[in-house]
């Protein structure tokens, strides 16, 4: 467990001055377009094969950076790919994801129509991480998101919260979990938002949690130590287009807990792969040479 703590801490380090290097939001540099794809580019335009843009959501604590390696990945394959820094807390620099999910949600809401409107594309794919995982679903119960998603993939997926390791379940055992939200919630209303069973995922859930007009794929890790149980992150109101996976179903020997995920070769093909034909795919490790 140390050594892929390491691993991450290491990863997001080289992810972050990569992106101030390379995934500003609006790139004009020629240069890196040529090198790194069209990532983050708004003069990008869809191909008649990969007509949807694609946007990538960072997690709790996150920054878009964190997406460099799968964002430029599906540059590089031809799609219009960006990612979004949302749910800034005024007076906490750099971390992402702390505001209130609705306000959130609009933030997508008013980059998904720049976008559009940029590419000229009719919809586009949503592409989450943790926290951001749950956002697509905010965004298309409020937000009027049905018409505008084509794809909707989770990785670490939370669709039904955590209790982090029972650390909830033990404040609350404590009678502390209430003082411990009256003190934090200022400054992460989502964290709260995000805990198994709290209103907000609640009334989230209220009428069923899917919309038949979109395709869903959730990802899940048997090695997640932040969304516990795992199994929280499937979706419940299943059909044709819902595909709840288990990591290691893909690939026995993929190894990625939460956060690894955003940089796994095994997620990105799975991802590639259910954005071009709308299944999962069965190639699994054979990513892990690419």
């Amino acid at each position: 467990m140390l050594f892929k703590k390491t691993l991450y801490a290491v990863a997001l380090t080289v992810i972050t001055l990569a992106t101030t290097v390379i995934s500003s939001p609006i790139s004009s540099v020629p240069e890196k377009r040529a090198l790194f794809g069209r990532y983050n580019d708004l003069n990008c335009k869809p191909s008649s094969s990969k007509p949807n843009p694609v946007i990538f959501l960072h997690g709790l604590l996150g920054i878009s950076g964190e997406f460099t390696y799968m964002g430029t990945r599906f540059a590089l394959e031809g799609y219009c790919a960006y990612s979004l820094d949302y749910g800034h807390i005024p007076g906490i620099p750099i971390f992402g994801g702390l505001n209130d999910l609705m306000v959130s949600a609009k933030e997508l809401s008013d980059f998904i129509d720049k976008v559009l409107a940029a590419t000229g594309a009719s919809k586009v794919d949503l592409v989450g991480h943790s926290e951001g995982s749950v956002l697509p679903r905010v965004y298309l119960k409020y937000f009027n998101g049905i018409t505008k998603i084509d794809h909707f993939t989770a990785i670490g997926s939370a669709q039904y919260g955590t209790k982090l390791v029972n650390i909830v379940t033990l404040l609350e055992t404590l009678g502390l979990w209430g003082t411990t939200k009256g003190v934090f919630n200022p400054v992460c209303k989502a964290c709260f938002q995000l805990t198994e069973g709290s209103p907000f995922l609640d009334q989230l859930a209220e009428g069923g949690d899917t919309y038949p007009e979109v395709k869903y794929l959730m990802l899940v890790s048997k090695y997640d130590e932040l969304v516990t149980p795992y199994t929280n992150g499937f979706l419940r109101t299943l059909g044709p287009n819902v595909h709840n996976v288990v990591l290691q179903d893909l690939c026995a020997i993929e190894v990625s807990e939460h956060f690894l995920q955003a940089v796994s070769p095994v997620v990105f093909n799975a991802i590639e792969y259910f954005l071009r034909t709308g299944s999962v795919t069965e190639a699994g490790c054979l990513a892990l040479l690419q």
